[in-house]
Parts: structure tokens; sequence; C-alpha cells
């Protein structure tokens, strides 16, 4: 089955020069140094990002939490780190995506790459979002900020950091809540959810949706951050970072959902080691360890349905240990060179319980007695090597970028195992004609393999939604632009074309005879082109 898709056909953007400041670094990325800025309330960095990209768009789902879309793409097909260290949420349905890890007040710069330009990390298909957190300072800086606004919003934020030379800290902490926001008409979620069954063709079926009256007034959403740091310099060319987040939501309202989340508690742990000038093959060797994780649980409890079925939630864990060594060499004045191996393993686990107890297939079922799961235990094993090649001469830089991965995934009980390879590659130039005008162009490809939903995902009814079979899906574009800059203002035209063989597409009319989600992703062939 082939299906072309034309996605986003604007053209032309103009950037005015302002607050909002956008700093190209390379020809293929944009770094955006104000994330948090005092025009930037919420917590939620995919808000900031939608506000501040404009090749950036937002999901919103609920108060808090939301998703991005990234030139048409989203979801697995977007890279998502924070200081090098992978981040992936637990829920299957994206309640809680990557960038809800991490909170506006500790970012300290974002850089946004559009397109397969980037070899260092796994699965960057169609971008990828790296979020750099705020560094410890010499001295002692303190920094306290208090905002409200609408809907009885609140958020309150510490920083202080301090050190000399050799060994600085940083510790930061946030709470911020809110009530539900109310939509044009001034509905709250609870009242959204009451139209939507009023004017659904069976209102019956999904009367059950419903906030139970105890639950119809409370807050949208509770979250609660803390970040710690502490860089050593153990001489000038040798530093040690040790950092730690840790990310509590609570109570998060999901109004275009069945289900609500409980909580969502994530932990960032990371170890990076840098040791600079070892000699004329290392300008920087730099080794790094992260482990991320994330609980979530999410449940009909706060729904009416919850008074029949009882408290069904659906409870999930993820996480990521990765491992990269890189080196950068100056082989000349005018070529740098990067060589890299990058290895992680994400674990993605989930079950259904009630009242708190797992629950069971009834006798009746092929699986009596067996423990029904929605992620059976799935481990995704990926090692790769990276290198990329930087030269410039006159008013040309490019860079040429090649990965091989070999990936692994074996899932837990009868399941079948995948094993997938791919060989990245790009190149992207640019040519400064004068001062005000610059032409860019890249031709790359990358892949990213189907993760634990796609392939193995068991709905509550015990169907399984996944299709065990699914092929990595692969990317080949190409990208052409140029920017006219002027005393106040820039424009940036960029267009691409992008063919995505093997898209990994949800198609909701797979069911089976009971009408239930069944093997509901599929490959597809997709194509899309953009001017912006």
């Amino acid at each position: 089955m082939k299906k072309i898709a034309y996605l986003s056909l604007a053209c032309a953007a103009l950037l005015h020069a302002g607050e909002i400041t956008l700093e190209p670094i390379s020809v293929d990325a944009t770094k955006i140094s104000d994330v948090s800025g005092e025009e930037i309330k919420s917590a939620d960095l995919a808000e900031a990002l939608a506000k501040k990209v404009p090749g950036i768009s937002l999901v919103r789902r609920s108060g808090i939490a939301n998703d991005i879309i990234l030139r048409g793409q989203k979801k697995d097909n977007i890279s998502v780190l924070v200081d090098g260290a992978k981040v992936c949420g637990a829920c299957p349905n994206r309640m809680d995506p990557p960038t809800s890890h991490i909170v506006t007040h500790n970012v300290e710069s974002v850089e946004v790459i559009e397109g397969p330009y980037d070899v260092e990390n796994f699965g960057s298909l169609s971008g990828g979002v790296y979020v750099t957190t705020a560094k410890p300072e010499e001295g002692v800086h303190g920094d306290i900020s208090l905002n409200a606004g609408s809907w009885n919003y609140k958020k309150a934020s510490a920083t202080i950091t301090g050190g000399t030379d050799m060994i600085r800290f940083l510790l930061g902490a946030s709470y911020e809540e809110s009530d539900q926001y109310e939509d044009g008409d001034g509905n709250t979620f609870a009242d959204q959810v009451d139209n939507f069954i009023k004017n659904a063709a069976n209102p019956a079926s999904v009367a059950g949706t419903a906030y139970l009256p105890e639950y119809r007034d409370m807050k949208a959403y509770e979250k609660k951050s803390f970040m710690g740091k502490v860089f050593v310099n153990f001489t000038d060319d040798q530093e040690l970072r040790l950092e730690y987040t840790r990310n509590e939501s609570d109570d998060v309202l999901y109004p275009s959902s069945k289900m609500d989340a409980i909580f969502d508690d994530s932990n960032i742990y990371n170890v990076q080691y840098s040791i600079k000038n070892l000699g004329s093959f290392s300008k920087e060797l730099s080794a790094q360890y992260f482990h991320t994780d994330v609980e979530h649980p999410m449940s009909i409890r706060y729904r009416k349905s919850s008074v029949v079925k009882g408290d069904i939630t659906s409870a999930l864990t993820t996480d990521v240990d990765g491992f990269k060594l890189k080196n950068v060499a100056d082989l000349t004045d005018r070529v740098e060179l990067t060589l890299g191996l990058d290895a992680s393993r994400r674990n993605w686990d989930g079950l259904y319980t009630k009242n708190g107890i797992p629950m069971k297939y009834p006798p009746t079922s092929p699986k009596a007695g067996q423990t029904k799961i929605s992620i059976p235990d799935v481990d995704t094993d990926n090692a790769a090597l990276f290198l990329e090649v930087r030269h410039h001469f006159g008013a040309v830089e490019f860079k040429v970028g090649a990965r091989y991965d070999d990936t692994s995934i074996k899932p837990a009980g009868n399941e079948p195992d995948n094993d997938y390879s791919a060989f990245s590659a790009n190149i992207f130039a640019n040519y400064s004609a004068n001062d005000n005008l610059k032409f860019f162009g890249g031709i790359g490809k990358a892949s990213r393999v189907p993760d634990g939903r796609e392939l193995y995902w068991y709905s509550s009814m015990g169907v399984q939604a996944g299709t065990p079979d699914l092929d990595q899906t692969t990317n080949y574009e190409i990208d052409l632009g140029m920017e006219n800059n002027y005393d106040s203002f820039s424009i940036k035209t960029k267009i691409f074309y992008s063919m995505l063989k093997d898209y990994i597409y949800y198609n909701a009319d797979n069911t089976n005879a009971m009408g239930a989600a069944f093997h509901s992703f599929q490959n597809i062939g997709c194509r899309s082109r953009q001017c912006a």
C-alpha cells in the first residue's frame, strides 16, 4: 500500500529582530538562546519552542506536557536530547513526550536541526531538538522568579549557582500549577468533555469519559522540578560534569483522552568527562554516560467509567542507558574530523491494573490467567559508529557525515525479535556570496527503527494493536535555501523535498471482528515538500 502526503505548503518566513533572537550556528540548525524569557510563563518546553521557532508547531492536549511537530513530523521521527542524554516518554499515547521532562526555567539554549543531518545521535530521522541546560558559574549568583496568570496559574522558581574556577555547582527548583483553562466559549476541560459526549453520534457509548462530579473542578496539573549540577576542572584541559534532574507532574488532566495521568515522574542522570589538547590527533576527547527513567500511570480514576469498571490503570515505565565516546581532531587548518562510538539500551514495559492489582485474562481467553500487558518488557539495543568531516575554504563551508547502526529489539515472552541495520550519510554546504547573502543546500539519508509500541503494543482488551514485522523508516531528503541579512531584520527562505520509505503509519481501519485495533501500524510510502 502506498500513499502520498503533501505536508505544509507555506512559503517564505520573515524573521524580525527583537526580543526573540534566532542565531544560526550552522547551515542546517537554529539555536534559540532565550527559551526561558519572561514572555514564556509556562514550564512547558513544547509551548516555548512553538512560540520561538517558525518551523515548530504544537500538539496541545492538556495544560502541560504538550508535544511538537517539526516539518510535518512528530513522535519518534524527532530525536530529543537533554545535555546529550536521550529522553523517551513512557506513555504509548504521548501524554508525556520527551520535551515534557525538562522545564523552561532550567534551559540555557535549544538547538533545532531540521532534516537528516545529524549523525551523532540515534534515530534522528527528520530532525532533532537538543536542549542545553544552565551551567554553573563562578562566584555566587541567585535568581528567584514568581509568575501568575489566567485560570489561577502560579509558578515559582529559584536557582543558585557558585564556586571557583576549579569546582562549580548549580541548584534549581520550580513549582507550577494551574486550574483548567477555558476555551473561547468559557468551557473548562470538564465542560468540553460534556459537549463532546452530547454531540457524539452515539452519546451512550462515550458517556463514561465524563468527569465525576467530585473531580470536575480539580486542577489541570501540578508540576515540580529539581536540578543539581557539579562541574570540576581538574586542569585547564580536563573537566568532569555531574548532573541530575528530577521532574514530578501530578494529576495531569487530558480531556481529549479517556484517561488522565495520575503522575509523571522522571529522572535524568548524566556524567561527562572531556580532555582537550591531547596531541595532533585529538583536539578534544569526550566520554558520556547517561541514564533516564520515566514512570507514568494513566487511569480512568477521575471519569464516570470508573464507577462500573473500577480504577483501571495502564502503568508504564521506560528507561534509557547510553554511552558515547567522541574524538575531535584538526587534520589541517581547514579540516576538522569527528569520530565516535554511540551505544544505548531502552527498556519499555507496561501492564494494566484494576484498583492497584495487575489484571488477568479471563478463563475463556486463550491467555487465561496471564497478566494483561500493554508493552511486553521490550529492550531496544543500539550500537553505532559515526564520523563527520568539516571543511572550509574561502566563502565555502561544507560538512560530510556518515553513521552505521546495528539495532536489536527483544520483547519478553513469545513475541518475535527484530534486528535492523542502517547506513546514514549526508553532505551539507554553505556559500557566502557576501556579508549579507548566503546560499545553502544539502542531501541526506537517515533511518529510525520502530519502537516497542509500534511493534508489540496490546490494548486493554488483549488485542495486539502493534505489528511485530515492521520495517525501519528511511528518510531521503534534499534541502536548498538562501538567507538575506539586513540591518534590522533577515529573511531566510528554505525548500526541501523528503521521501520517506516504509513510513510507519497508524491505520485505524485495521481492526479485528470485534472492532478493536489489530496490527494497526503499517509501512507506507510518503513524500513531503515545503517552503519556509
